[in-house]
């Protein structure tokens, strides 16, 4: 967040008032500071109080327009009176959302250092073999936020105050411990202080936290896993079940007791929808910090290089392009979007022109079936590129810590790196097979081992093997002790695997549990269309009193509107497929199938029954 306009006025109004009760926000203060926020603490509350006083009467008088026959049978003619009420309420709940957002976010920020701190620790560890220069390891894990995620912004601190403000060591530790929202990076900079000024072994200290932070990885895997069992339940209950008994509910008091199409349209269209999208949110918040997935490398020019042989990168980048064009597309499958959107937009428009003459009703039956058939050709195309980059990232994530072990095996055995590389080039190691016969005959060439490696990176740009690189670089330019780093980067990939492994196989039931809800849904949806629905007499309204008996008057129903309610609410497991692949395989985009085949099932149910 920056200091924008609103900013600026917000703090002439209340920023007086807020700095003589500034003593009551000390603890926000800090919150700040831990999340990251590089707003002024007064500027930040003035910005609360004046959003929340200026969304809070729209709000109010918004919510009372769409609920106001409820507000009339409640309160009668006075029920314009809640409108300030409603408006306290909203503005309340505004500033409370204010003034929680940086906890919230320290939170956050503070379980994403948590989950990188084992590597960050290996990284250490193996460069402290050669060099106890931390401010060298701080430069090394700052430059890469991409590997090291939020504890590359916390070490930055200790840059800063060292280097710009001349600051020594042991203070720019102390204050990175005050604001680091991790209790375990607080603990591990305090002793690391501790460490640095008793002059004690600090390679013995940095074994024994990266052993420390391997097992405690393992067990909050396990307490993951079981929070992610518990969620799965409270979504069936939220966004499946509690919906599915409500609109049946309501389906049955809308015939006896009048229309409750309002509410019907706030479950269907905005409770399952955007409930689902909000709970993917909140587990993205509790996936891993650092990605996992590709990432970019970014590209530097060599001195000296020239004209010539930078046409020369351009021509291999274009072959490169010609003989595998869908390569970018594997690793950015996002690309893939922009052809397939379009076409589904073109395909939409050309099959749906001639009904934009029709009343709006008539028009939206019409053109229903169009808006998922435009879906699925923008969607279907992208699904299949975002299995083909994550089943690529899995398989090289599955083959390199089994790479890493043989070569260090390979390497202790008594064979120089050179040899243990070469002598690899005959095993049989899936996609990494071709990948090292390259850094084998780059080794053969140039003779340059951290070059190759670096040649590695750049070709396989995942987050594992990006990992291994940044590591190894480093520690044959700081150490020159290959055999103990690649000994470290195998132990780290191990770990990493076995976590990955842990989860992928303890989600699959949570996956098989969204499923078997969404068929029940589907069952129930079908069972009152075919079988309920039919069975109600289309008779007037005067002859149904009758046929109800005395006390009871049935109001009537609009069946097509009721079928299509519940066409929409079961293509709408969609969302259900996006949470399924997001518990499942920790990425919503992999949740893509399950939606496009909980849709597919539900459009060709209805079509059947309709």
């Amino acid at each position: 967040m920056g200091i924008s306009t609103v900013d600026l006025v917000s703090y002439r109004i209340f920023g007086k008032w807020v700095e003589s009760r500034i003593w009551e926000y000390l603890e926000l203060s800090h919150k700040l500071v831990q999340a990251r926020i590089g707003v002024p603490l007064e500027v930040y509350i003035s910005r609360a109080y004046f959003v929340s006083i200026l969304a809070s009467l729209p709000l109010g008088m918004g919510v009372y327009m769409l609920m106001q026959d409820y507000f009339n049978l409640l309160l009668g003619s006075y029920s314009f009176l809640i409108i300030p009420f409603l408006s306290f309420l909203f503005g309340y709940m505004f500033f409370s959302v204010f003034l929680a957002y940086p906890s919230i976010t320290a939170r956050l920020r503070g379980r994403k250092i948590d989950i990188v701190m084992p590597h960050t620790v290996a990284l250490m560890h193996a460069l402290s073999k050669g060099s106890s220069n931390i401010i060298n390891f701080f430069e090394i894990i700052g430059n890469n936020k991409e590997i090291y995620g939020e504890v590359s912004a916390e070490v930055k601190g200790a840059l800063i105050e060292t280097k710009i403000f001349h600051k020594d060591l042991k203070t720019a530790l102390k204050n990175m411990a005050e604001d680091t929202p991790s209790e375990s990076f607080k603990n591990f900079i305090e002793s690391l202080s501790t460490i640095i000024t008793s002059g004690s072994d600090i390679v013995a200290f940095f074994l024994a936290k990266s052993e420390q932070y391997r097992v405690k990885a393992l067990n909050e895997n396990k307490a993951f896993m079981d929070t992610l069992g518990l969620l799965s339940e409270v979504y069936v209950i939220c966004f499946v079940a509690g919906p599915l008994f409500i609109i049946v509910l309501l389906v049955v008091l809308g015939l006896v007791g009048g229309t409750k199409y309002f509410l019907l349209l706030m479950i269907v269209y905005i409770w399952i929808p955007g409930g689902s999208l909000l709970f993917l949110v909140l587990l993205d918040t509790l996936a891993e910090g650092a990605g996992s997935g590709f990432i970019k490398i970014k590209e530097s020019s060599k001195e000296g290089e020239n004209l010539l042989i930078q046409k020369g990168i351009m021509r291999m980048q274009i072959y490169g392009f010609f003989k595998h064009p869908l390569k970018k597309l594997v690793e950015v499958p996002e690309k893939v979007l922009y052809f397939s959107i379009p076409i589904a937009l073109i395909f939409f428009i050309l099959t749906t022109y001639g009904y934009y003459n029709l009343e709006y009703n008539e028009m939206i039956y019409k053109i229903d079936d169009y808006i998922i058939f435009a879906v699925l050709i923008a969607l279907i195309p992208y699904s299949l590129f975002v299995e083909a980059h994550f089943r690529r990232i899995n398989q090289i994530s599955r083959e390199f810590p089994e790479f890493l072990n043989r070569l260090v095996s390979l390497h202790e055995s008594g064979l120089t790196l050179a040899a243990s590389i070469k002598r690899l080039t005959t095993s049989k190691l899936g996609v990494l097979t071709s990948e090292i016969n390259k850094i084998n005959t780059d080794i053969e060439l140039k003779g340059n081992f951290a070059e190759a490696f670096q040649d590695f990176g750049k070709r396989v740009n995942t987050v594992a093997v990006q990992r291994f690189v940044i590591l190894i670089e480093n520690a044959i330019r700081m150490t020159g002790n290959i055999k103990d780093t690649l000994a470290i980067a195998a132990s780290d990939a191990t770990t990493a695997r076995a976590l990955e492994e842990e989860r992928m196989s303890s989600t699959k039931m949570n996956v098989v549990v969204i499923y078997i809800s969404f068929f029940v849904f589907l069952y129930v949806a079908w069972s009152l269309v075919t079988g309920f629905f039919p069975q109600l007499p289309e008779v007037p309204i005067a002859s149904l009193e009758n046929i109800a008996g005395e006390g009871i008057a049935f109001s009537g129903i609009d069946k097509p509107l009721y079928v299509r309610l519940f066409f929409h609410a079961s293509v709408f497991g969609f969302f259900s497929g996006l949470v399924a692949g997001q518990m499942g395989e920790g990425d919503a985009r992999l949740g893509l199938k399950h939606g496009i085949i909980m849709t597919a099932i539900a459009y060709l149910l209805f079509a059947f029954i309709t």
